[in-house]
Protein backbone atom coordinates (compact mmCIF):
# COMPACT_ATOMS: atom_id res chain seq x y z
CA UNK A 1 0.00 0.00 0.00
CA UNK A 2 0.96 3.42 -1.10
CA UNK A 3 1.23 6.96 0.71
CA UNK A 4 -2.34 7.42 -1.03
CA UNK A 5 -3.78 3.85 0.01
CA UNK A 6 -2.93 4.90 3.75
CA UNK A 7 -4.36 8.34 3.40
CA UNK A 8 -7.85 7.27 1.89
CA UNK A 9 -7.98 4.34 5.05
CA UNK A 10 -7.66 7.45 7.07
CA UNK A 11 -9.77 9.51 5.82
CA UNK A 12 -12.39 6.47 5.46
CA UNK A 13 -11.60 5.77 9.22
CA UNK A 14 -12.77 9.61 9.81
CA UNK A 15 -15.49 9.23 8.20
CA UNK A 16 -16.87 6.17 9.88
CA UNK A 17 -15.82 7.38 13.76
CA UNK A 18 -16.69 11.18 13.87
CA UNK A 19 -20.80 10.41 12.82
CA UNK A 20 -20.81 7.80 15.73
CA UNK A 21 -18.86 9.90 18.12
CA UNK A 22 -21.32 12.62 17.56
CA UNK A 23 -24.71 10.29 17.68
CA UNK A 24 -23.04 8.70 21.42
CA UNK A 25 -22.74 12.29 22.41
CA UNK A 26 -26.22 13.16 21.37
CA UNK A 27 -27.42 9.89 22.25
CA UNK A 28 -26.72 10.90 25.92
CA UNK A 29 -28.81 13.95 25.77
CA UNK A 30 -31.96 12.05 24.93
CA UNK A 31 -31.29 9.47 27.63
CA UNK A 32 -31.51 6.46 25.32
CA UNK A 33 -28.30 4.23 25.74
CA UNK A 34 -29.20 1.13 24.54
CA UNK A 35 -26.82 -0.87 22.84
CA UNK A 36 -28.99 -1.88 19.98
CA UNK A 37 -28.96 1.96 18.59
CA UNK A 38 -25.91 1.70 18.86
CA UNK A 39 -25.00 -1.08 16.81
CA UNK A 40 -27.09 0.10 14.40
CA UNK A 41 -26.07 2.90 13.98
CA UNK A 42 -22.22 2.19 13.71
CA UNK A 43 -23.13 -1.15 11.29
CA UNK A 44 -24.89 1.73 8.79
CA UNK A 45 -21.94 4.14 9.25
CA UNK A 46 -19.82 1.04 7.99
CA UNK A 47 -22.25 0.38 5.40
CA UNK A 48 -22.92 3.24 3.84
CA UNK A 49 -19.53 4.30 3.25
CA UNK A 50 -18.76 1.12 2.17
CA UNK A 51 -21.28 0.44 -0.54
CA UNK A 52 -20.82 4.16 -2.18
CA UNK A 53 -17.19 3.42 -2.69
CA UNK A 54 -17.94 0.10 -4.22
CA UNK A 55 -20.79 1.79 -6.74
CA UNK A 56 -19.04 4.82 -7.25
CA UNK A 57 -15.64 3.04 -8.42
CA UNK A 58 -17.70 0.27 -9.98
CA UNK A 59 -19.35 2.95 -12.75
CA UNK A 60 -16.48 5.19 -13.31
CA UNK A 61 -14.12 2.02 -13.88
CA UNK A 62 -16.83 0.21 -15.92
CA UNK A 63 -15.65 -0.21 -19.84
CA UNK A 64 -19.60 1.26 -20.92
CA UNK A 65 -19.29 4.04 -18.86
CA UNK A 66 -15.33 4.96 -20.20
CA UNK A 67 -16.67 4.09 -24.00
CA UNK A 68 -19.57 6.02 -23.56
CA UNK A 69 -17.74 9.72 -22.57
CA UNK A 70 -14.44 8.42 -25.04
CA UNK A 71 -12.10 8.43 -22.23
CA UNK A 72 -9.01 7.45 -22.23
CA UNK A 73 -7.98 6.81 -18.18
CA UNK A 74 -5.22 5.09 -16.65
CA UNK A 75 -6.79 3.63 -13.59
CA UNK A 76 -3.34 3.20 -12.07
CA UNK A 77 -2.64 6.80 -11.75
CA UNK A 78 -3.20 8.87 -8.92
CA UNK A 79 -4.91 11.89 -10.45
CA UNK A 80 -7.19 9.56 -11.36
CA UNK A 81 -7.41 7.71 -7.39
CA UNK A 82 -7.38 11.43 -6.66
CA UNK A 83 -10.82 12.23 -8.52
CA UNK A 84 -12.40 8.85 -7.46
CA UNK A 85 -11.83 10.05 -3.83
CA UNK A 86 -12.78 13.76 -4.46
CA UNK A 87 -16.15 12.12 -5.34
CA UNK A 88 -16.47 9.54 -2.88
CA UNK A 89 -15.53 10.42 0.65
CA UNK A 90 -17.38 13.62 0.76
CA UNK A 91 -20.93 11.74 -0.38
CA UNK A 92 -20.02 9.46 1.99
CA UNK A 93 -19.48 12.13 4.80
CA UNK A 94 -23.04 14.28 3.81
CA UNK A 95 -24.75 10.44 3.75
CA UNK A 96 -23.42 9.79 7.06
CA UNK A 97 -24.05 12.78 8.93
CA UNK A 98 -27.25 13.15 7.83
CA UNK A 99 -27.92 9.81 8.65
CA UNK A 100 -26.80 10.68 11.73
CA UNK A 101 -29.19 13.75 12.51
CA UNK A 102 -32.00 11.38 10.82
CA UNK A 103 -31.74 8.54 13.07
CA UNK A 104 -31.66 10.54 16.36
CA UNK A 105 -34.47 12.37 15.45
CA UNK A 106 -36.26 8.94 15.07
CA UNK A 107 -35.10 7.89 18.34
CA UNK A 108 -35.70 11.10 20.65
CA UNK A 109 -39.68 10.76 19.06
CA UNK A 110 -40.89 11.31 22.45
CA UNK A 111 -44.95 11.21 23.29
CA UNK A 112 -46.74 14.30 22.40
CA UNK A 113 -48.83 14.70 25.89
CA UNK A 114 -51.73 17.45 25.32
CA UNK A 115 -52.41 19.24 28.18
CA UNK A 116 -55.78 20.45 28.10
CA UNK A 117 -56.21 23.52 30.28
CA UNK A 118 -59.88 25.26 30.28
CA UNK A 119 -62.67 26.37 32.48
CA UNK A 120 -63.35 24.01 35.50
Amino acid sequence: MDELGVIFLVILFTIIVYPNFTFFKELKKIEKNHFKYKLIHFLMCLIFPCSIIFIVAAILSSPAFIDLLNLDIDTSTYTYRIIIGIIIFPLSIIINIYFTKFYLKRISKTKNEIELIGKE
